[in-house]
């Protein structure tokens, strides 16, 4: 009996350690095939974010354009996503962009991935088939598509690749495709170290690694990867957890000494064992909690996020009238983070999610998409409620904070999409209530704007004109005119450089509008030396005329400016001592590095330097004398009011006593009539420039004016501006 009893016993054992190793393994394979498909499917959704696009579209279908392929797909992707190899093939399945590791490269590159093309494009043509006709919604203005995609696995000399084929198609509908079979884009995503890596980080994983060949062991677990056409090229490997065995081991000791307390023994087994199992769902569940939240304030992070807002957006219509999406922005969050450190940061974070969390008990969601930015979900009866509530959280949020790293100040602006028809795609929404939080920090901060379709529209316009103007430098339609400055007897001495856009559709784009935009979209610097290049060729002949360039604040913080003006200069032959960069005041007020040594440098070139707009901005004597500034130029302002008001007169003649106690030159801009400029004489003012001493003319007409042959190799496009 006694040795049957314990025959039964180790058989029961031996089968209960089977059983919680099966069952472990088990779930253990169920979460690991669930997160890696899970982070495909992120992948799959970055790569069509990229190429559902209006401009996609165009660059991609109509123009080819590699330029913006580079930037847009092989760079993009390959930076922030791993993408090392993306080609783009047309409607018959040729490639005509390839790009490895973000640069381009020659399409020899596709012959390797060819095979696996073949596999996906038809799926993707397929489906492209399968589509409702690419067509306008009514009240909408935008295309209703799904994302089209098709996935597989690949080797590729020797390394596994996670190969994405997605058909480029418009987000608007601004831009359609020119046949009914729309150009391809495939990428490939390495299956290496650093992707394994992060997946084994995030599920907690022991030994991920990547097998070519599947060997049974008792230990090891495996996912096949396969290709399109069903094929296992390799599998993912791990160490699975078996707490039946690490228990029997641990237990091995007691079990030889136990033998005569068989009962007491099967207890702590079947204790121990069930204690495992439920360790083991505890981790999953630790792990599916850990991917959907913020480790730091314990709110949904934006995997969650976008989850939750799908299922809220698909009930708008059915069961809900409106759903507010609240973008909440912390203001000033970087000084705390820059004064007292991020663990201060870190600190206030946390407050202010509680905060939200207090405020907003009615939320459905209270997510945080990283950084000092959170997204509140909540339903509502209208826009005037969505307003009440992020009112709440301004008041809330604005409070200050003491702790321990200080007194906190911080305050927050908040932009709000109140959704209330169906349809609407959770990113949409977002991107809506971006839009309007964008416009909350333009009108100061500290204040919520709501979401209008006039937004989307302003932001559209504002794209096409970059794009507009990103072009037109690419093909050198800036022109440049020139406005004569002349002496108190009328005499030419010398001309002030402007910059102008005759645009075939908009017409005539006026500086004021253009050049923002350039200093914003990070234009200025190719548009600066544009100009720099014209101006140098079309006046280098110009030997007794000074020639007055205006500079951007953008372009003197830029370091190497000095540099790239000394080289332009020396390949024109120009004497830099006919020229001046007038600058503004709120230039020179940026306490930049690179901003003064650029003007150090420029001043030891032989270079002037004039403060533009004096007495408009921030005038001081600081600014004159830290930066050697040679002329000042007085603004139009004051000159526009001479005659009108006492006070301006009384101005203007102090800034002309203060320039010639400082030895600087004086020039007023803006003179038009004959009235003003006595007036100006009369103060001591010698240099004028306005509509009454000339207009602005093209370079031919100021080469007539001084005795020069026109340039025949300069021909601009207007004759006046």
């Amino acid at each position: 009996m006694t040795f049957g009893g314990l025959v039964l016993f180790i058989a029961v054992a031996l089968f209960l350690i089977h059983r919680f190793d099966s069952e472990a393994s088990k779930r253990e394979s169920r979460m690991v095939e669930h997160g890696f498909s899970r982070q495909l499917n992120e992948l799959n959704e970055i790569v069509s974010t990229q190429v559902s696009w209006d401009d996609a579209v165009k660059a991609l279908d109509h123009n080819r354009d590699s330029n913006w392929a580079d930037f847009n797909i092989g760079s993009y992707l390959f930076t922030f996503n791993g993408f090392s190899r993306a080609f783009v093939v047309d409607s018959d399945g040729k490639p005509f962009y390839a790009s490895v590791k973000g640069e381009r490269a020659g399409l020899e590159q596709f012959d390797k991935f060819a095979p696996i093309a073949a596999q996906l494009v038809p799926k993707v043509r397929d489906l492209e088939r399968a589509r409702p006709p690419l067509r306008q919604r009514p009240g909408k203005n935008n295309v209703v598509v799904p994302p089209i995609v098709s996935q597989g696995m690949a080797e590729v000399d020797g390394q596994v690749y996670y190969v994405v084929a997605a058909l480029v198609q418009p987000d608007f509908g601004l831009v359609l495709p020119r046949t009914a079979r729309a150009p391809v884009a495939i990428l490939a995503k390495p299956v290496d170290k650093s992707m394994l890596g992060s997946f084994a980080g995030r599920y907690m994983l022991d030994g991920l690694r990547l097998e070519k060949t599947v060997i049974e062991a008792a230990d090891v677990a495996y996912l096949p990867l396969k290709s399109p056409d069903g094929q296992t090229v390799a599998a993912l490997a791990w160490t699975s957890q078996q707490p039946g065995t690490h228990l029997a081991r641990k237990l091995a000791l007691p079990f030889l000494v136990g033998i005569v307390l068989l009962g007491l023994v099967a207890w702590v087994v079947v204790r121990r064992g069930s204690g495992a199992v439920r360790e083991l769902v505890a981790s999953e569940a630790r792990a599916k909690h850990l991917a959907y939240h913020d480790t730091l304030t314990r709110l949904p992070n934006r995997a969650k996020l976008f989850e939750h807002l799908g299922k809220q957006l698909a009930r708008v219509g059915r069961d809900l009238d409106h759903l507010a999406i609240l973008c909440v922005d912390l203001d000033r969050f970087k000084e705390v983070n820059d004064t007292l450190g991020h663990h201060a940061g870190d600190h206030l974070i946390e407050v202010v999610a509680n905060r939200l969390r207090e405020t907003c008990d009615r939320a459905s969601l209270i997510a945080r998409l990283g950084g000092d930015e959170f997204v509140v979900v909540l339903e509502v009866s209208g826009q005037p409620e969505a307003q009440a509530v992020a009112d709440a959280i301004i008041a809330c949020v604005g409070g200050a904070i003491d702790s321990e790293f200080g007194r906190m100040e911080i305050g927050c602006s908040i932009g709000i999409a109140v959704v209330d028809q169906p349809g609407i795609d959770p990113s949409e929404a977002l991107r809506w209530a971006d839009l309007a939080l964008y416009q909350a920090k333009e009108q100061g901060r500290m204040c919520a704007s709501l979401f209008m379709p006039e937004l989307d529209l302003a932001v559209r316009n504002r794209r096409s004109l970059e794009a507009d103007l990103r072009q037109a430098i690419n093909r050198g339609l800036l022109n440049m005119v020139y406005q004569p400055q002349v002496d108190r007897r009328g005499e030419f001495i010398a001309v002030e450089a402007l910059v102008r856009w005759h645009h075939p559709e908009r017409g005539d784009v006026p500086p004021g509008v253009f050049v923002p935009v350039a200093e914003e979209c990070g234009l200025i610097g190719p548009m600066g030396e544009a100009v720099l290049r014209k101006v140098f060729a079309e006046t280098a002949g110009w030997h007794k005329v000074r020639v007055a360039i205006n500079l951007s604040a953008v372009q003197l913080r830029a370091p190497g400016f000095a540099a790239l003006v000394m080289r332009l200069a020396a390949k024109a032959g120009v004497d830099p001592s006919r020229y001046e960069f007038e600058l503004t005041e709120t230039a020179l007020l940026d306490d930049d590095l690179s901003t003064a040594s650029n003007i150090e440098a420029l001043k030891r070139m032989g270079f002037s330097i004039a403060l533009d707009d004096f007495g408009s901005g921030y005038s001081s004597l600081s600014l004159l004398q830290r930066f050697s500034v040679d002329k000042i130029k007085i603004d139009r302002s004051f000159v526009s009011t001479l005659g009108d008001q006492g006070e301006s007169e009384a101005l203007v003649d102090a800034m002309v006593k203060l320039a010639r106690a400082l030895n600087l030159s004086v020039i007023a801009e803006g003179v038009e009539t004959e009235v003003q400029k006595n007036r100006l004489v009369a103060c001591g003012c010698r240099e004028f420039q306005g509509h009454l001493t000339g207009r602005p003319v093209v370079a031919d007409e100021i080469a007539e004016l001084i005795g020069l042959p026109a340039q025949p190799d300069l021909k601009p496009v207007r004759r006046r501006a």
